[in-house]
């Protein structure tokens, strides 16, 4: 019979929070990506699993929107193979994944997975230099049909729907510059897509 202290032990090993010391190559969590929740909670998860998180850059880890359009650090060398494994496995999939936003754009006939390739479009002709979120957002607005668009009470003002925005930004091969507040949008640099996640990341594959 396995009991409560068993469990728990296996799940903290499991987690990895049974060690003093680790690597971002050996952190087996950014293989599905550490969600950045408040202002350092991506840290926090990387030092409680023993990185050393002090002299963490940009040049190590990269943050995206993914799962559920929150942002999460991966390790920057796994980008295109992060950027392939989220992508969504039909029209029906992706319209899950934007809420409320599905709904207008079906009504006027247009594919979601072709809706987020027209945002990612205009979304990297936008953010050729580092840009705040809500420019980007501001300047999508101008250049996107009505089906793409809704009034916001918060902002009083139209703008794209979120999650579209959000998903859309990694197909643009987009990332959020690390410790910005508002967000700042920039292009990864030498951004490819994988032909194929890899086994390593069919865990995100199998989440969503």
């Amino acid at each position: 019979m396995v009991d409560r202290r068993q469990v728990l032990a296996f799940r903290v090993r499991a987690q990895q929070l049974d060690r003093a010391q680790g690597s971002l190559a050996d952190t087996a969590v950014l293989d599905i990506g550490v969600q950045d929740t408040g202002p350092d909670g991506g840290r926090w998860a990387l030092a409680t699993r023993g990185v050393d998180v002090t002299s963490l850059t940009g040049d190590d880890v990269v943050m995206l929107w993914t799962v559920r359009g929150a942002p999460h650090l991966y390790r920057r060398a796994d980008v295109g193979a992060v950027a392939t494994a989220v992508e969504p496995f039909s029209d029906a999939d992706a319209g899950k994944r934007i809420y409320d936003a599905a709904k207008p754009l079906k009504a006027a006939g247009i594919g979601i997975v072709a809706a987020l390739d027209e945002v990612a479009a205009r979304m990297r002709e936008i953010v050729r230099t580092p840009t705040v979120k809500g420019e980007v957002s501001g300047r999508l607005a101008e250049v996107m049909p009505e089906p793409y668009l809704r009034h916001c009470r918060p902002c009083d003002a139209i703008h794209l729907y979120e999650m579209p925005f959000r998903l859309a930004a990694v197909r643009a091969g987009l990332e959020l510059r690390l410790d910005t507040s508002p967000p700042v949008l920039e292009r990864i640099r030498g951004f490819r897509p994988a032909a194929a996640p890899g086994d390593r990341f069919e865990l995100i594959r199998a989440y969503l």
